[in-house]
């Protein structure tokens, strides 16, 4: 739950709605970031990547540059680097 409540919160910080996709869908994407042992945050920018749309808000990149320049975000994990190249962000 800890976990939920994390990822739900980066993608907030991201101003990303929870409405990006169907709940049930994110909460099975959290658990198997999860169990990949991915942070919140990187949880939260694989998610992300999941969806149809994305019209990269200033506030995601911004996000996604402190979390990496922090360490809560490693862009070279292959999940997280896959995500961030489907969202436009190769160099992060």
């Amino acid at each position: 739950m800890v976990y939920e409540v994390s990822v739900d919160i980066a993608l907030s910080a991201m101003k990303v709605s929870s409405a990006v996709q169907e709940r049930d869908d994110q909460l099975y994407a959290m658990g198997v970031c999860e169990a990949l042992g991915l942070s919140a945050c990187e949880a939260a920018v694989v998610i992300l990547a999941k969806g149809e749309e994305f019209e990269r808000p200033e506030d995601t990149e911004i996000c996604i540059k402190k979390w990496a320049h922090e360490g809560r975000l490693d862009p070279t994990e292959p999940a997280v680097a896959g995500a961030l190249s489907r969202l436009g962000y190769s160099e992060i």
